[in-house]
This record gives structure tokens, sequence and C-alpha cells, in this order.
């Protein structure tokens, strides 16, 4: 190309198109003028959502790294209206979590590099999808298509290297609404460079062959400011098909987060038409009035009738009853618009280094340089400062005594596990789907997944069985008896909150504050549908949320897992029948014996332990083991409902239970809510309703015989639908043989059930010592089935030879991973002080170190030691200590326990429970004696040790802890009232005993005067929380002297146990007497002992409430907690009563699960603190100071600080001496001999204070040594 130079600026020309004389090929196209005209916006309602009209906004950038520069970039979008945002060079990569409030983020980083990289931001009421990615060696480039109303636009993000090629012809650009931008690097006079190379070459010829137009125009301001040759040029382009470049107006905006590159601005001055959500208002539940809430819906409920309607008009109008008094009592409304962090401060110097900029491009002197640098440094300085002031303020103002939701949600953020808002966009047949009909098609989906196909015979024998069941239908109460006010009380006191509503809109909040006339006009409506056997319509309608699996493509239909929101009234309908039928179940004992799915007493680590004792005793005997793992693909949702209904009629389910069942099960249906829309309703055909309180049950029927199918010399495990077998034999073939016989038997159990085994996750192991790998031939069905080295079997990874080494590494690799969280939330001089630190780490990471731990304890010390570094780095962490500080000083200050100690008592636990569980197979392996051929240590071996260990306090034959609680149906209404707050008593550590003591007394003289009541203070206590137990009751009754009785509670006993006791005792001396008061209050205070009365409890608890419900017949009853050992005299004198029952001979008693689980807890508690030396953290002031100051102190306490000494000591100072001169810069020195701080010292301290006054005495002793070492400018 020949050109004439003109227009030259700052040494880059910027040429016209007349002045080209000659062109390898045709000029790349000019957009035309911007057109002008535009129509009016319109709103249309539909679905929650609007549709508005308006220009469409896109912005490119080149940011030169984005991480650093996202405050800017969020205020210039939010300023600019932008709706999406080409961001380029964002340097990130996969371990860099980048996300923008109110937008859908693309990403397509540089494979093997520090930098490159592009983003796409669209505006998350924007549908988008991404379409092409491309990161090869010459570019990055990214496709985008966005949906409107009415049209769907492609745009590309590119960025290209300066010293690499430019290949575009491999991308067909469409025909219409089209768009590429970003940083071309590329030369050519057309866009304002002097000279044309051989990247700006082949782009024109791009351009010409796809008849693309240049939305750039010569005399376009420059887009780049290159700071080595002080000259201005434009790499960054947008090109456009013909009907996107006629409506586009380009512009070039100022400097944004100080970049090289300007921000470039196109708008499509067309009106397009967008949807935006509207929001459906949301509860405000900590602005609700529930006393007015209560009053009201009780209103309410007094004016319905119940008795004449039908079963769904019952429904509606009490559904109506409860929305209409929380409308008025219930605040709605949702959070005003998010504000970046931008202040008028910023703006300022935001302003004055745009200025600097233009002033520096315009006349790039020294001078001008120098002006602009030093404005960018100090905005950059200034906008840093303040983001980390405002994460300081929102860290700091983390607290555990309020509101902990605030602290898991942004744990949760942290973390990655909330996913970014978004508008959803589905490829099903090619074609790119939104709106309401991705939600058909996913509703559609959703019912094929409850499709099962079976031959006709199969189901024609299965409806005759169940015909013949039907015969004989002899109900027992538990089946037919009324449900009753104590049941459904219990029901409400077991929902959790903050759950979402169903489809009616009632929620567990309002459900837990229905007052009596509520509960009994719901009990009305329950009893109505139990005596009908049928469940109301509104109960079987689900709102179906699709949700996102991690990791998965957004656009296939098959990644968004089903989140069913159902009616909280019919799932807690479910949740008092669910109690019955797992009674009946448990009481007949019809489950199968490994089946631990939604069982009390009964978890995943039981089935991995048992696999694991197992498989080491193959070991022992030179035996190998072939296992099976299993995965049943939508176990849920493919039950069929006809051969569940007959099963729950073989398991002895009959009457009203059947009836309402079966009514349950059918007439489903449910509607996909996504972005806003509606799906049409579907009816689900077959699978138990996802989401049902009741429906986990049913599927234990329904998978219960499945262990019946394995042959006799296999074992298995089951947990709900996870299934294992496994088979041990000398010789790899003999085993092979047993499981393929099991195998072709469980995948018969399927076929005639209906179920189907996923062929490509379910696979075989071969555990054995032998150093050869060796294959086993296994088909399932027709289709081999896949040999592993590695499986995972309920969330944890094993292997062939059983070391764990590969599962350790991996929850390491997690533990640490999580680690990130903590040390996001604090340095060590701001942000959560060490309680929250602790809280998050023994809630988010020791978790993920634990889990399953009974099962891999065996593992070599060098592997456990893997999660021992784990702790250490969480206790720096939530410390602030040096890397240095010894471990176990941190362990005593932070409270945590060290990891095998927690292992070792988990595991003995574990023994203690299923010593007592009878019908677990872990029964007869834990008695079972050890063997000992190889130096291989089993669960059983660590656990017989363990046992030896601690002999004296736990009993060879305990009581069986699978003894039920009484029937839920029983009539067992609680006739007492139990009091366990005290107005104005908000915690023993926040008050004096003085203040404690005048409250409850004050409350007790209020509510229960000694002229009218009767008083029976009781309490409990055992020597050591473990032994020789005692209980005191000291009686007042009105005109009659005291009464003082005393009872040993056992040689083994726990604290709890002799509190119950205490309360048992009095409850049977008032009930002996002739003359029972008319009004008793037992005064306790063990706050356990009191909230286990509120629940089915084990047996001794059970016998406590009889005894009180019998005392109830006779008189008032209340059970009222008081503070402890704050001078209440009666409490004081109960306690002393007990102490002397301890010291009286003791009889030998029976411990149940709950009080030897107690004591073994207690035995390495009590441990830990004797290897501390009886420090008592929760006594210790530093746990009350700020993050800075908690810091500071616990270092001077170790010696492990940033004082001269100690750095001399691991190498990093050359000199230990003070600068003073006089001695080594010891902690001791500073702060009480050292003669250049003797005036500041004199100033902060009394004279005399001592080393222990400065680093141990109270919270304000230790703020003034904070105080002086920050005065004294030294940095622990």
């Amino acid at each position: 190309m020949i050109v004439s130079r003109s227009n030259v600026r700052d040494g880059v020309a910027s040429m016209e198109p007349s002045q080209v004389e000659a062109v390898p090929g045709s000029m790349p196209q000019r957009s035309p003028p911007p057109a002008t005209g535009s129509s009016h916006p319109s709103e249309i309602a539909r679905e929650g959502r609007s549709n508005a009209t308006g220009n469409f906004t896109l912005m490119h950038w080149n940011a030169e790294g984005v991480r650093n520069k996202k405050q800017d970039l969020q205020q210039f979008l939010k300023t600019h209206s932008i709706d999406i945002c080409c961001v380029q060079e964002t340097h990130l990569n996969e371990n860099h979590r980048f996300t923008m409030r109110g937008y859908e983020s693309f990403r397509l980083d540089r494979a093997g590099g520090p930098k490159g990289g592009v983003l796409t931001l669209v505006k998350n009421t924007i549908p988008a999808a991404e379409v092409y990615r491309s990161n090869d060696d010459s570019s990055e480039l990214l496709g985008i298509k966005v949906f409107t109303e009415d049209k769907a636009m492609t745009f590309f993000n590119l960025y290209s290297p300066p010293t690499k090629p430019l290949h575009l012809q491999h991308l067909q650009p469409a025909s219409e609404h089209w768009l590429i931008a970003g940083d071309f690097n590329s030369h050519s006079p057309s866009w304002g460079y002097a000279e044309l190379d051989r990247k700006g070459e082949d782009l024109e010829d791009w351009m010409f062959e796809n008849n693309l137009i240049l939305l750039n125009r010569p005399d376009d301001p420059p887009t780049y400011y290159s700071r080595s040759w002080r000259t201005t040029s434009t790499p960054d382009l947008a090109i456009a098909t013909d009907d996107i470049a006629s409506i586009a107006k380009r512009e070039v905006n100022q400097q944004l987060g100080g970049s090289d590159h300007k921000p470039v601005i196109i708008q499509l001055q067309e009106q397009v038409r967008t949807t935006r959500q509207k929001l459906k208002p949301s509860w405000n539940y900590k602005k609700a009035r529930w006393n007015d809430f209560e009053r009201k819906l009780d209103e309410n409920c007094r004016k319905l009738d119940l008795q004449d309607e039908n079963l769904n008009d019952q429904a509606e109008h009490f559904t109506a009853a409860v929305l209409k008094a929380a409308k008025k009592t219930i605040p709605r409304g949702r959070r005003r618009d998010y504000k970046p962090g931008w202040n008028d401060h910023l703006q300022q110097l935001h302003d004055a280094v745009c200025t600097a900029r233009e002033a520096m491009e315009e006349n790039p002197t020294d001078e001008l340089v120098t002006a602009h640098n030093k404005a960018k440094a100090e905005f950059t300085k200034v906008k840093l400062q303040q983001l980390r002031n405002s994460w300081h303020e929102k860290t700091q103002s983390l607290s555990m005594d309020k509101d902990t939701f605030k602290l898991w949600q942004l744990t949760k953020t942290l973390n990655n596990d909330r996913p970014e808002k978004r508008q959803t966009v589905l490829e099903a047949n090619g074609e790119f789907q939104t709106g309401k009909i991705a939600a058909n098609t996913l509703a559609r989906m959703y019912q094929q997944d409850s499709t099962v196909t079976l031959p006709r015979e199969r189901t024609r024998a299965v409806r005759e069985q169940l015909q013949q069941t039907l015969i004989h239908d002899k109900a027992n109460s538990c089946m037919s008896s009324a449900l009753r006010m104590d049941e459904l009380e219990e029901a409400i006191r077991a929902l959790k909150c903050k759950k979402a509503p169903g489809p009616d809109g009632i929620s567990n909040d309002m459900i837990k504050h229905f007052g009596n006339n509520a509960k009994h006009a719901l009990l009305k409506l329950f009893n109505h549908s139990w005596r009908s056997g049928a469940v109301p319509s509104s109960w079987k309608r689900a709102h179906v949320i699709p949700i996102l699996k991690k990791g998965k493509d957004r656009k296939s239909p098959a990644s968004y897992r089903p989140i069913s929101l159902l009616s909280c009234l019919g799932k807690l309908m479910e949740r008092i029948l669910n109690r019955r039928l797992i009674w009946h179940l448990e009481s007949n004992n019809i489950l199968a014996a490994t089946q631990t799915g939604y069982r009390g007493q009964r978890n995943t680590e039981d089935q991995l332990t048992l696999l694991a004792q197992d498989i080491e005793d193959a070991f022992q005997q030179k035996h190998k083991v072939v296992g099976v793992f299993f995965d049943l693909s939508k176990a849920f949702d493919r039950v069929w409902r006809e051969a569940l209904l007959l099963k729950v009629r073989q398991s002895g389910v009959t009457g009203r239970m059947y009836t309402w069942v079966k009514s349950f099960l059918h007439e489903r249906s449910a509607r996909v809510v996504l972005d806003g829309y509606h799906s049409v309703s579907v009816k689900m055909r077959e699978g138990v309703p996802q989401g049902g309180v009741i429906s986990p049950t049913l599927f234990l029927i329904y998978i219960n015989d499945i262990t019946s199918a394995i042959p006799r010399h296999v074992s298995n495990t089951l947990h709900a639908d996870d299934l294992a077998i496994w088979s041990s034999a000398e010789h790899t073939t003999s085993a092979a043989h047993r499981i393929q016989d099991g195998v072709k038997r469980i995948h018969q159990w399927t076929e005639d059930w209906g179920l189907q085994l996923n062929r490509v996750k379910s696979v075989a192991t071969v555990f054995s010592l032998s150093t050869s790998k060796e294959k086993v031939n296994l088909k399932l069905g027709e289709s081999a089935l896949p040999q592993v080295e590695t499986p995972t079997f309920l969330g944890v990874k094993l292997d062939s030879r059983l070391t764990w080494k590969p599962h350790l590494e991996e929850i390491e690799a997690r533990g640490i991973r999580r680690l990130a969280i903590m040390r996001k939330l604090s340095g060590t001089t701001w942000g959560a002080n060490s309680q929250i630190l602790k809280t998050v780490y023994t809630g988010a990471v020791r978790p993920v170190l634990e889990y399953a731990s009974s099962s891999w304890n065996t593992a070599a010390r060098t592997n456990k030691a893997r999660l021992d570094r784990v702790q250490n780095l969480g206790l720096r962490t939530v410390l602030g200590a040096m890397k240095t500080t010894p471990i176990s000083e941190m362990q005593k200050v932070a409270n945590i326990e060290p990891l095998e100690d927690r292992r070792q008592a988990k595991l003995l636990i574990q023994g203690e429970k299923h010593k007592r569980l009878e019908s677990h197979p872990l029964h007869s392996k834990f008695q079972a004696l050890t063997k000992n051929r190889l130096k291989r240590q089993s669960p059983n071996h660590q656990l017989k040790a363990q046992q030896r260990e601690n002999a004296d306090i736990l009993q060879p034959s305990p009581d069986q802890c699978e003894r039920l609680n009484p029937k839920p149906w029983s009539p067992q209404s609680q006739r007492f009232h139990v009091r366990m707050s005290i107005p104005g008593i908000s915690g023993k550590q926040q008050q004096s005993d003085a203040a404690l003591r005048s409250l409850a007394l004050e409350e007790i003289h209020r509510r229960y005067p000694a002229s009218k009541w009767t008083h029976a203070y009781t309490d409990g206590s055992a020597e050591c929380a473990t032994k020789n137990g005692g209980s005191g009751v000291f009686i007042q009754i009105p005109g009659r002297p005291p009464e003082t009785l005393t009872t040993p509670c056992g040689v083994l006993c726990s604290n709890f146990k002799a509190e119950v006791v205490a309360l048992h005792t009095a409850a049977d001396f008032l009930i002996s007497l002739e003359e029972t008061p008319p009004k008793v209050v037992f005064l306790s205070d063990c706050l356990s002992a009191l909230q286990v009365l509120t629940a089915p409890a084990e047996h001794l608890v059970e016998e406590l409430k009889k005894s009180l419900n019998d005392l109830s017949q006779k008189a008032s009853v209340v059970l009222q907690w008081i503070p402890a050992h704050c001078g209440i005299a009666g409490n004081e004198k109960a306690d002393g009563l007990a102490k002397d029952a301890g010291r009286q001979e003791q009889p030998e008693t029976s411990l149940s699960f709950r009080e030897t689980k107690t004591l073994i807890k207690h035995r390495w508690k009590t441990a830990f603190k004797e290897r501390n030396g009886g420090y008592k953290p929760d006594q210790d002031p530093i746990h009350r100071l700020s993050r800075a100051e908690q810091t500071a102190i616990f270092r001077l306490r170790t010696g492990h600080c940033g004082f001269k000494a100690h750095l001399k000591r691991i190498g990093v100072a050359e000199s230990a001496l003070c600068d003073c001169g006089a001695a080594d810069q010891t902690v001791e020195h500073v702060l009480n001999t050292c003669t250049n701080f003797t005036l500041l010292r004199n100033q902060i301290w009394p004279e005399g204070a001592t080393l222990e006054t400065k680093l141990w005495g109270t919270s304000e002793d230790l703020k003034a040594t904070f105080q002086f070492t920050t005065a004294a400018e030294l940095r622990p």
C-alpha cells in the first residue's frame, strides 16, 4: 500500500480514504452515519418479567491486568450502563476467581503463560451463551451469543499479541447481527497507522472476503499510549456486519484503571428490546412482627369453617389465612441496588489522572509524564487503601454472637460455592433456547427422567401381586390413629428456618410462629387429609429450580440438577407420618442390616469402616478382595410407583398410611421456574417426590430387597442408593467368579424393578498386597465392567493396597484450598478475630480432614502427617503466629485438639455405638478377635487398643441403643411447661454473678411467689464428670419445713445423668406425698436436661417425662432454668447435696450410648487440658481483643515474634543485640528494661508492673502492651 503522510499525530499517521493511492485489494467498508430514529419503549408484564426497549451498549478495553482494576471497571460499567464488556489482557489463570456483580462472566485464560487472556462480561439480565473459543499460539478468541426479545447477536472478543500472526481464516462470520472487538495489534492506515504491516493486510483481506465493516474512523482519537515511545496509536478495533455497523456509534473514552489502553464504547442506536426480570419480593423476617402475626393468624383461623368444605378448599382457605396475616405483619422487599465502593474523593483523583493523561498524550514532555505518573500513583494508593479498609471493616464486623448467616454466606462466596446470577441459555437439538422455551425443555427432560419403561407382562404381574395384598387390610394404631397435637408440635420444632417456600408461599419461619388457634386448625386439616386418605392438590405441585452442577457445561440441559420446592405445610404432615413409618420399619426389623441411609445411629463412616475391616481381614488371611461399586442413575426419579406400593404393602404398611402414601405418590406435577419464567405443568409419572420428607423412607423400602439378591458369600454395604459388594478368596479368579454372580443378580434386580445401573460409573477393583496388578474380566449385562485402581466410594478414595495415600493427598489439597478462606478473612493486623477464624476452621476445614477417619486411621503416620500440617497451618492463621511457634502452644491457646486425639476418640465412640447395635455387621466385626499374621493395623486392632486403655469408663455389656423411642402416636401429651430463659440474661460470661442472681431471683419472685409455689431446686454432679455421680434436691413447700434428698447415681456417671436423676427424684417425691402441692416449679441450672424434655429422647429421659406428666395430673408443673453458681441459695444447697451424694456408696448402673459418648469426649478433653497445664481459654482476655492486638500479644507471650533475639535464632537477623546495646532484644528486655523506652514505659504502665501483668493480665493490661509496642514502632 502506498500512502502519503498526513495528519501526523504523535508520530502515528492517520489517513483519510482519499489519500490511499494503491491498495492490495479493496479498502475496508466504513460505517455509515449512525441512525437517529428510535421507537417508543413499551412495558409488557409477563410472568414476573418486563420487556424494555433501549440502546444496547458494548465496551471493549485492554486492561493490562484486570484484577487490580476491578473497582474502576465496576464503577465504569455502572456509570455508562454497559450491557456487554469485552476485556483483553486479563492476566487471569485458573487459580484466580474473578466475578463482577450484576454480570455473567465468560473467560478464556491464556494456556501456559502469565499474561494474555480475554473476559466477556454480560449483564445478568441478558441471556447469553458461549459459542466459540480458540486459544492457540497466535491469539485468544471468545465468541458469545446474546439473546434479546427480537434477535440474537454474536459478539467476539479478541486479543492478538504484537509478535504473533493473526489467523482469522477459520472464523466464519454470520451475515448479520455479528461483531468482533478487541486488541488486534495490527497496522493499517485505515485505522490510523502510518504503515501497513502483514497483520493489517491479512485483516483487511479477511474483512473484504466476509463483507464486514470497520467501525473505527481514521479521525477517531487513538486508544493506546506507548510509554516507551511516547506515541499514540489505535490497536483496538471493532468490526461488524452491515446491520450492526449502520446503527453503531463508537466513542473512545477517558483512561480507565491506569491502563495504557482507553476503553471504547459502542452504542447500538436502535431500540433493542431486552428482558428484565421483576424480582419477586421476599419476606424480611428480621423485621417481622411475630407477635402480631400470631395474633392476626389466630383471628383469621377463628373465622375459618373447616367442617363442611372439601379437602382442597380447606387447604386453600388455610393458606390464604396465613398469607393474609403475613402480608400485614412481615415486611417485604429487597435490598437496594449495590453501589461500588467509589466516593467523591476517589472520583476527583480519577479525574485528575484523566486530565494528566490527556495532557501527556498531547505533549509528552518529561514534566507532564512525571505529573501523570504521580497522579496515577496517588489514585492507585488511595483506591487500594480504601479497598483494604472496606474489607477490613467487613471482616472485623463478623460476629458469632449475632446472626452467623453473614459469616457462612461470606465463607461460601470465598470458597466459590455460590453461583453467579445469570440468565440461562440452553442448547438443544442444535438450537439455543431461553426463557419459557428453555424452562419447557428442562421440564420435559425431568418428566422423561421420571419415566420407567417395563415389559407389559412384568407390570401386569406386579399389579396382580398388589391386588392380592389389598385383600387383607388389618390396620394397627400406627397406621390409623388420629394425628395428635404433640406430634404436630414436635414436627414444628424440627423445622429449619431460612428455607425456600413452596408454590403456596408459606415458609417454615411462618409455621414456627403459629399460635394455638392456627395449630388446631392445621391439625384439623391434617386429620381430614389422614382420614380421607387424600393429599391436597396444592401439596402435590412442585416448583423445580434448576441448579447448574459445578464444572458442567452451562448450555447443556443435562448439566442442571433439579431442586424441588414443595409446600411446607405438606412437608410438615409428611414429617409426622414419616416418624410413624420409620418407627414401624425399625421396630419390625424390616430394613436391611447393611442399609445406613436416612437411619438413626447409622452413617456413611460405618460402611467405609466395615469395608476397610473386611479388606484388612482378607489381607491377614493371604486373601485378595474383588469389589464392585455400583452407581444407580437417577435412582430416586426412576422408582416404579406401582411396584413401590407393592413393597410398601409387603412391609406391613396398611390402613390410612397406605392410602395416604398412595395419594401422595399419584397425580404429582411440577413446573420449572427459570429466570422468572414458569414452564408448562408436567406430570411426574414415576419416582418418589424430590424434596419430600417421607420420600427417602419410601426409597429405602423400594431398594430394601436388593440385598436379598446378593449371593451368600458376597458382602455388601448400602447407603440409600450407594451400593458396594465384595468377596475375598485366596485366588482372584475365585473371588471374581463370586462377584460376577453378584453383579449378574443385581443387574437382574434393577431390570425387574425399573432402575438403571450406570455402566460407566460402576467400577470394579482388586484389593491385594501383591505388587503385580491383576485384571478381572467382569460383565455388567453385555458390557465390560471398568476396572480402576482408585475407586471413590461414599466420598473416600480407596486404593488397591489400602494405603490410603491417594485419599489423604486429596483431602490435604482440599484442606489447603479451604484454608485460603481464612487467610482472606484476616491478616496479622486486620480482619476477623481468632474466634471467628476458629469457627471457620472447625466448620469448613476440619470436617474435611476428619471425614471417615475411622476407616483410614490405619494409614502410615507419614501419610497422616499431611493432615497435621494442614491443621498447623490453620492454627497459625487463627492466631497470627509465626511459622516457628510451638504447635502445642498454638493448640492450647486456640483450644483445638490434635487430630490424632480426635480420631482415637471418634473410633472409640464408633466402637461403643456398634457394641449396642446388634443388627449392624460391624457389631460382630468389632466383637471378633483380631488377626495378627501381618504387622498391619485394622480398625478392629486400633479399637481394641483404645478399649483396653479406657476400660475404666466403658461397660463390657451395655444397654442396647436400638431401643426405640415411644410410639409417636401414643397418648403422651406433655402436660408440664419448660422455660429455658430468663429475661435480661444473655450469657454468664457477659454478666456478673450479682447481676445474674438479681435477675433470676426477680423472675422467681414474680412468676413463682414462694407463698403459692413449691420450689424444687435440683442439681447433679459427677467426679471429673465421669464417675461417682450424685444428685441433690432441695424442696421448699409453702408452710412446711424444707426437704432435702440425695441420690448416688452410679460408679460411672455423667453430669447430665446426675441432673436427670435429680429431677426424677424430686418428681417422684412430690408424687408420693399424701397431699401434692397445687403448684410446683423445678429450678435447674442444667439447660441440656430441660432441652431434651421437649423432644424424643433415651429411656432415662422418657421415664422422667412420664413422672412429670403423672405429677402434672395433680398440680401445675413448670421447669425453669436458672443460672448456675451465682449465689442463688436454693441452687447452692442442691449443689452441696449433690456433692454429698457423690461421696456415698455408688451402685453399679448401666450407661446409655449418649452417656458413654459424653464420658469418652470428656476423657480426651480432660487429657488435653492437663497437657496444657489447666489453661482455660474461655477466661483468657486475649480472646476479647482486636485482631491486631491478639496477634501481637500471642507472639509476645511465646517469644516467637519479630524481635531480634528470635530473628537471630532462626537465622534472619545478623545480631540479637537490642538497639540500646545493653542486652539481647528479647520480649522481657523490651517490655521491662530497655532504656530506649523508659519514658514511654512510665507513661503507659504504673511503676512495678510485672511481665506477667503485661502479657497475662486483664484485657486493659494487654491493650496497654499493644499500645506500647505500637508507640515504640516495634512489630511483634
